[in-house]
């Protein structure tokens, strides 16, 4: 390194500034000697080059001698001070006014390279920790001092220490302000603790339900815990305000360090101010509600359903509060509302109508906690007093005020009395199988007040029901527990007997004729009945589980066998008359008839050529003509058969071949095959 001492700043004095100079005047008086301050100079300015692109200035501070002062520069200037300025040497000569000569050699020194040495770091060991540190030195410079700027705040250091990861500068400047920076980072051996937190905070005071909760990412778990509470764990719960603090370290040593503060709740204080109602049920009574505390806004909840701060519009009585804050928290109270005047009108007694359309209605009174006197004021009779007697059905409404103006009003109902009804029913009661009938009449009865008396024409009292044997007229009387009466009556008639003469009797036959004389499965078999004007219903069971309410209906027997047809009639007294026949029903025999010829001519006889057959459940057919080329094919047992056309023209006549398969019900299968002419 070259030494620091060469691009010092070179100041040289002269001999002649070096030795003090006295002027001796003399004057023809006396002799007196005179003597001055040696010229004295101080330079500032830039006397040393950062880069070639700089200029240097020459700044002087003359002191001594005797002023003014005159300046002249080996390069020729007469001024005190100098701007834009190579490097090089610089002398000026600084004559005072008595002559004195002070001689100043200057040097700007020449743009000199600042170089550090390689910084020397050590990174964090993790994320989140500050143990990373970093050095810094000169390798070329003019020497000391030196000023050193970090940018994390340190000064004059060439070390630093505690540093988190992260990217910083450092900046070394020369005694002449010249300066260098350089930048660097500070990276992180592993990924620091992340730590996110959820406050719960006191919902309510006087409660420990306050919680942190903790997200923990980056470093490498596992992570322990360490609380100022002693704790271990990771969350905290049932926590009391104040503040918590935790270090949290991973398995490599990196550490987390926080604190988390709960904050106490506010407790909730409730004031009142109540306004008793003023009359008893004036429903003018109000309990207004003030609070300090909690968590606004709050929810009020009165126990006669109202929601607001101030309960209006009530009636006496007590009423119970509960306020709820925004946090949940709660406070109940419980209030007594009282009545200014509890005048009050109390029913003692109230007597209905007994019998409908009487006047035996009654109403009785008491007034209490009255004010001073009272008046009562009926509005059908203002003369009336607080007793009524023999009243109509009707509504009542009185209007009692006392001395402090307090008023009280009610209505009374007097119900009309439930008119008493009874109603006659009358049945016959019928021993089919002996021919008796019994005549039964009973009495219904609607309204009145029971227990009821009852008195029949008959003679019987006491019952609701009696039996009568004869045709006539009913009477019975009906008296209820108040002595209201009523009386009703009913023609009755008594038949001499039961009429067992009607005729019952049935034929059947097939709905379509055919060759067949016995009844076949699945065929339609209609039943015609002959019965007599008596019987007003009747019942079919045809012995195959079927049954049928029609006069003749059609039925078809699924299955061969012999099956009992029971036709049953009733008469209006609900007794039977039975007509039974045994019907025999075959499964028919498969058979399959095939013509030899047709005549497609269209006179509607034998126009087309279709076998007949009967009990088969598949069948198909086909055409050939004599080169054995199918003409004709058909599966269904509805066709009309061939028309004697192929592909829309006329075939010719001749012969043809047939082959027909058909199926039997029992599922054997049957092949035919022959000839069938064709005549035109």
């Amino acid at each position: 390194m070259i030494p620091a001492l060469l691009w010092s700043l070179m100041v040289f004095t002269s001999a002649s500034a070096q030795r003090t100079i006295n002027t001796s005047a003399q004057t023809l008086e006396n002799s007196r000697i005179f003597q001055t301050e040696d010229i004295s100079v101080e330079v500032s300015g830039k006397l040393a080059l950062c880069s070639h692109s700089e200029k240097g200035t020459i700044i002087l501070d003359v002191t001594g001698g005797v002023a003014p002062y005159t300046y002249r520069w080996n390069t020729l200037q007469t001024t005190k001070d100098r701007t834009n300025l190579f490097a090089g040497t610089y002398t000026v000569e600084i004559t005072d006014a008595v002559g004195n000569v002070h001689t100043e050699r200057i040097v700007v020194q020449p743009p000199y390279p600042l170089i550090l040495e390689p910084l020397e770091k050590t990174d964090a060991t993790c994320g989140s920790g500050n143990d990373g540190t970093a050095k810094i030195s000169v390798k070329v410079g003019r020497g000391e001092p030196y000023q050193i700027t970090w940018s994390n705040g340190l000064k004059d250091t060439w070390e630093a220490h505690n540093l988190a990861p992260g990217t910083y500068s450092v900046t070394v400047a020369d005694k002449y302000n010249c300066d260098v920076t350089t930048s660097f980072e500070i990276k992180a051996a592993s990924e620091g603790i992340q730590v996110s937190e959820a406050i719960q905070n006191l919902s309510c005071s006087g409660q420990k339900n306050g919680a942190i909760n903790l997200s923990i990412s980056g470093g490498q778990s596992p992570y322990t815990y360490i609380w100022n509470t002693g704790s271990t764990a990771q969350n905290l719960t049932n926590l009391a305000a104040g503040t918590y603090s935790v270090l949290i370290k991973d398995q490599t040593g990196c550490s987390f360090q926080a604190s988390y503060s709960i904050q106490a709740a506010t407790a909730i204080q409730l004031n009142e101010t109540i306004t008793p109602e003023s009359c008893a049920g004036s429903s003018n009574g109000e309990i207004q509600v003030m609070l300090e505390g909690g968590s606004a806004p709050y929810t009020y909840k009165w126990s006669n359903g109202q929601t607001s701060a101030k309960l209006s519009n009530v009636t006496a009585g007590n009423y119970a509060l509960t306020v709820t804050d925004a946090l949940g928290c709660t406070i109940e109270k419980q209030f007594i509302l009282g009545t200014a005047s509890e005048l009050e009108l109390e029913l003692v007694e109230k007597n209905d109508i007994s019998c409908a359309g009487a006047d035996t209605g009654s109403i009785h009174l008491k007034v209490a906690g009255n004010s001073g006197t009272y008046t009562t004021t009926w509005l059908d009779d203002s003369s009336a007093g607080l007793n009524r007697e023999n009243l109509p059905a009707g509504t009542y409404q009185l209007i009692v005020a006392d001395e402090s103006g307090c008023t009280v009003s009610s209505s009374f109902t007097i119900a009309e009395a439930q008119p008493i009804q009874a109603r006659i029913e009358t049945a016959l009661d019928v021993d089919c199988a002996v021919g008796t009938i019994t005549g039964v009449a009973w009495v219904s009865i609607q309204g009145g007040v029971q227990p009821y008396q009852i008195s029949w024409s008959s003679g019987e009292t006491g019952s609701r029901e009696i039996n009568y044997n004869s045709s006539g007229n009913l009477k019975v009387s009906v008296t209820d527990a108040f002595g209201c009466n009523y009386q009703t009556e009913v023609r009755v008639d008594f038949p001499s007997q039961i009429n067992k003469s009607g005729r019952l009797d049935f034929d059947y036959r097939k709905l379509e004729i055919n060759s067949e004389p016995e009844v076949q499965i699945d065929e339609e078999i209609i039943f015609e009945s002959v019965i007599s004007e008596e019987f007003i219903g009747w019942e079919w069971s045809f012995g195959d589980g079927k049954a049928s309410k029609e006069k003749d209906p059609i039925h078809i027997f699924e299955a061969a066998g012999n099956f009992e047809v029971t036709l049953t009639a009733y008469d209006i007294y609900g007794c039977s008359s039975v007509e039974k026949n045994i019907i025999q029903v075959n499964a028919p025999l498969e058979f399959i008839t095939i013509p030899n010829a047709f005549t497609p001519n269209g006179d509607g006889l034998n126009d087309t050529f279709i076998p007949k057959f009967r009990a088969v459940s598949e069948f198909s057919m086909t055409i050939f003509n004599t080169w054995g080329e199918k003409i004709y094919s058909t599966t269904s047992q509805e066709t009309t058969g061939w028309d004697g056309t192929h592909q829309g023209q006329a075939s010719p006549p001749g012969n043809y071949l047939y082959q027909i398969t058909y199926t039997s019900k029992d599922g054997e299968q049957f092949t035919k095959t022959g000839g069938v002419t064709l005549i035109r």
